[in-house]
């Protein structure tokens, strides 16, 4: 058995997220606070709002602790929010979705490798040159299976090795088959400096990164405080960090209850946070700007593996049948919620299309008891189903920070299940306890379990192979379809190409019911004296700045 691997946690908590962001957006940019942008505006563009003076402190509410920061070895989003401060990226995606430069001033890319040229005058925070050498043999720790990665197959292709010319300041990232997303993917690997790579263990509570921020003090499950790297003069602008409106202090405080966050962020204590729906409509009228991204909060999965009641696919297509899914999503995300279009959220969305319509199982309540008598679940006396001498009784989990309006919305489906025979028991769960629940434990049969991705790719370790404890795949999916789709996909040299054979693998689970995405909640986080770019979600430390 080789050791479980941990999950990003997307703002509302309770989530997988596997991309370079958190949350998705209607449209790019939203500075008057009217929508859900992928960005604030630019620092020197902040509509009226005009830009305060260098210096002072800004602070983001996190819900959750991060825990171990070697960003090597968590794919928990509030941890790679709060590395993403510390650590660059070998180039990074803008908010209008382009490539751009990072460590990298330029690239070169072929269907089976990229090759990128290093800024020359990029540095670590303790002052040592970061060299290709550095860059690939990042790559190469999350290549080695023996290190556990869990970016490993999401991030960084299984069959990915990486050489370096330290002389010529370039990094080449090479595969053996070609692979449409080898870039795209390549944004979300931080890269750690030479201290960290030589002993990782410092990297759990200290950082050793190139980036525009670095860690001063980190105080578990209270605040962790970073301090402006001075040198820093590369990252999207390639240009120092300091000026008007540059802060000299950038604090995380972990605030576990969203209403408190709310009064902080109104009150201006804190200046960058997301709310639970309850608090939005308080918080919208105060008219902050704002940024986000939609996560699937609504995505339905069920635990088919032996003795779950989802491993019979009649059982997973009736409970879906039973379910109102518009009304479950109205309670569960309110205003801020939509119904699920596919299982890739972020925008903008390499591969778009619609893969969820007409492929659930509509809502048809009388169809769905058909299906569970034609399977052999009959009726006892209290009117819980039973086949083989157990019960159609399911353990219901679901994002403890998801709020009252998540947790109504669990008993409205409970309701709505218990109508065709199924006993259905919600239970919130925290964000830490994801791993052990869905990967050793195994104690779970359904659950809204939101995988936020911005490529379909990401997905693939989560939907197929080795199921758990053995593998990443939580609900023992098997679904042939899907795994040899996503192979051809996988081996397509051109975005087009494969984004059509993703869209068929997608299709396929969810025909099948593997996943049933119900809703996506459009998660802002909210500003209160600060501007800043936030592509996909996730912060670009070196655009952070104050406003008056």
């Amino acid at each position: 058995m080789r050791t479980t691997r941990p999950l990003l946690a997307i703002a509302m908590g309770g989530a997988l997220v596997l991309s370079a962001c958190s949350n998705s957006s209607d449209s790019p940019g939203s500075p008057d606070g009217n929508g859900t942008g992928a960005a604030t505006q630019s620092p020197g563009e902040t509509g009226t709002a005009e830009l305060g003076e260098a210096g002072g402190t800004i602070t983001m509410a996190i819900g959750d602790d991060p825990g171990n920061l070697d960003p090597a070895m968590t794919v928990l989003q509030v941890t790679r929010g709060v590395g993403r401060m510390a650590y660059d990226s070998l180039v990074r995606t803008s908010p209008d979705g382009e490539i751009v430069p990072n460590l990298a001033t330029e690239w070169e890319v072929t269907p089976t490798s990229v090759t990128f040229s290093l800024n020359p005058d990029a540095t670590c925070a303790d002052g040592t040159p970061f060299t290709a050498t550095d860059a690939a043999d990042n790559i190469s720790f999350i290549a080695d299976p023996e290190n556990a990665s869990p970016l490993l197959g999401i991030m960084v292709p299984t069959d990915a090795t990486a050489s370096a010319d330290d002389e010529a300041g370039t990094v080449t990232v090479e595969v053996s088959a070609p692979n449409a997303f080898l870039l795209s993917n390549l944004t979300s690997v931080f890269m750690v400096c030479r201290s960290g790579l030589d002993d990782r263990e410092t990297l759990a509570q200290a950082t050793a990164g190139t980036g525009p921020w670095v860690l001063e003090e980190a105080a578990p499950n209270d605040s962790y405080t970073f301090a402006r790297n001075e040198d820093y003069s590369w990252g999207p602008r390639q240009e120092p960090f300091e000026g008007e409106g540059v802060p000299d202090t950038f604090v995380f405080r972990v605030i576990p209850n969203m209403t408190t966050t709310a009064n902080l962020l109104l009150a201006g204590e804190v200046n960058i946070a997301g709310v639970s729906p309850g608090d939005e409509e308080r918080v919208q009228a105060a008219g902050l700007d704002r940024y986000g991204a939609a996560s699937p909060l609504g995505e339905t999965f069920f635990n088919q593996g032996p003795g779950h009641p989802g491993a019979d696919p009649a059982v997973r297509k009736a409970l879906i049948a039973a379910t109102d899914i518009e009304m479950v999503a109205a309670v569960g995300a309110g205003a801020a919620g939509q119904v699920s279009t596919g299982l890739v959220t972020l925008e903008p969305k390499v591969c778009p299309g619609d893969t969820v319509s007409g492929n659930l199982p509509a809502y048809n309540v009388e169809a769905a008891n058909a299906m569970l008598d034609d399977a052999g679940w009959v009726r006892g006396a209290d009117g819980i189903r039973e086949k083989d001498g157990n019960r159609l009784s399911l353990k219901f989990i679901f994002a403890q920070r998801g709020g009252d309006e998540l947790a109504a919305a669990a008993e409205l489906l409970s309701q709505q299940w218990r109508e065709v025979g199924a006993e259905m028991s919600p239970s919130t769960i925290a964000a830490t306890q994801l791993n052990e629940v869905l990967f050793a434990s195994g104690d779970w049969d359904a659950g809204w379990i939101p995988v936020t991705v911005d490529l379909p790719s990401q997905l693939l370790a989560f939907l197929s192979g080795p199921a758990a404890p053995d593998g990443t795949n939580f609900a023992h999916i098997d679904n042939e379809t899907y795994t040899a789709k996503s192979a051809e996909a996988n081996v397509q040299g051109e975005i087009e190409a494969a984004c059509a054979l993703w869209i068929e693998a997608e299709t396929a689970l969810i025909q099948n019911v593997d996943v049933a995405p119900m809703f996506d909640i459009v998660a802002s986080n909210y500003l209160n004296g600060v501007t800043l770019d936030a592509a996909s979600g996730e912060i670009d430390g070196s655009s952070i700045r104050s406003t008056q």
